[in-house]
């Protein structure tokens, strides 16, 4: 059997164990990836039911309703502190400076100044778009409109330095793609089209959000916190686009991921291999998603099982994670390292709705309020899902 045929085989083989109720997994695989070319969108059957709902990524209309309600409060709070936080952040003024670009140079492993400039702008972009939403300051909406129609009308995509392989550029587009589509989100749908995006501008967008997809997708086939991204990218694509067959596959996608990366221990992927915090890559990416299919109506992320287990998979990563954070537990002592930005309030949040325990991540989160820019993922969770009651 050839090497594609192979993955086919074995991409299909998850999805109808992920689809069933009592599924389990024979064996944890080591990190491995495909060099075939992923369509998420082709290998699984589309099972979401829209109409989708909007604002519907990270942010719906109640909960920037609750962000500028804590931020206005004379009262202090997690979301007050981590939202005073975020406004230190520069890319989120309406004087910040954007540059579009035509292409993108990727280095692998590393970071060159086109890739820097392409990211800070997609978070100047959201971080604009989010303070409209919250202050109803329009300064903050027409730097978010020009950011993104900049680099819709311009942006035809990435090259590779050298020495840089064609995955790099799959991975950064799995990273960048929902915080761009995630600003156009907010300008789209807050308070039914204030922002009064014209309908062009956001045609625009589209395409460039079609063109990162083509490379973000293809991150999917990984089997680490590679393929958690690129799951996680999908899903954005479609909550965007109302397109059920790209939000279902990413969604599939990210199911099956979960049990391939936190382990039946509760160890996180990588974090024994590498260091502590390429595994946290892997839990944002899957918070994020989980929290994205809530708001769609779906929390099968968070209350992914596998057998008979009593305690959601999700769940026991995040306790590996925090015991190892909090007192040098597990595979790797990761005391001297804090919880990565931009999941730890959004799973918290996520799990205290659910019921289910997690209370030394809880610790863990608490220490290390409030959370800032996450450099590959949203960041912020504080300012957007910080709580109290714990």
């Amino acid at each position: 059997m050839s090497r594609i045929a192979k993955f086919r085989f074995r991409t299909m083989s998850l999805a109808l164990l992920v689809a069933a109720a009592g599924s389990s997994y024979a064996a944890e695989p080591s990190d491995t990836a495909s060099a075939a070319s992923y369509d998420a969108a082709a290998t699984v059957a589309p099972s979401a039911v829209p109409p989708f709902k909007h604002p519907g990524l990270l942010m719906t209309q109640n909960r920037l309703a609750s962000i500028r309600a804590a931020v206005q409060s004379g009262n202090s709070s997690a979301m007050k502190t981590g939202y005073n936080r975020l406004l230190q952040d520069n890319r989120g003024s309406h004087t910040y400076a954007h540059q579009a670009l035509a292409t993108v140079e990727v280095v692998r492993a590393a970071g060159g100044p086109q890739e820097g400039r392409w990211k800070n702008d997609g978070f100047a972009a959201y971080l604009n778009a989010l303070r409209w939403a919250v202050s109803g300051d329009t300064r903050n909406r027409d730097k978010a409109i020009q950011i993104i129609d900049a680099w819709s009308a311009k942006f035809t995509g990435f090259t590779l330095a050298p020495g840089t392989d064609a995955p790099q550029a799959w991975l950064e587009a799995a990273w960048g793609l929902p915080v761009w589509a995630s600003a156009a989100e907010i300008l789209r749908h807050h308070d039914g089209g204030a922002a009064g995006w014209p309908q062009a501008s956001q045609d625009r967008f589209n395409g460039y959000l079609n063109r990162l997809y083509g490379y973000a997708n293809q991150a999917s086939a990984r089997t680490n916190n590679w393929g958690v991204s690129g799951a996680l990218a999908t899903m954005a694509t479609g909550v965007y686009q109302d397109d059920a067959n790209r939000y279902n596959a990413g969604l599939n996608r990210m199911k099956q991921l979960i049990p391939l990366i936190v382990y039946s221990s509760g160890e996180v992927q990588e974090l024994a291999a590498r260091d502590c915090h390429h595994p946290q890559y892997s839990l944002a990416g899957i918070a994020q998603a989980a929290e994205m299919a809530t708001i769609q109506g779906d929390t099968s992320v968070w209350l992914f099982k596998v057998g008979n287990e009593a305690q959601p998979r999700f769940s026991r990563g995040l306790e590996y994670m925090a015991k190892s954070i909090l007192y040098g537990e597990g595979v790797r002592d990761c005391r001297s390292n804090g919880l990565y930005p931009g999941y730890s309030e959004i799973a918290v949040n996520g799990y205290m709705n659910r019921g289910t325990p997690i209370a030394n991540f809880q610790n863990a989160t608490k220490r290390g309020r409030p959370d800032g820019n996450a450099a590959e993922f949203i960041g912020w969770s504080a300012a957007t899902h910080g709580r109290d009651d714990f």
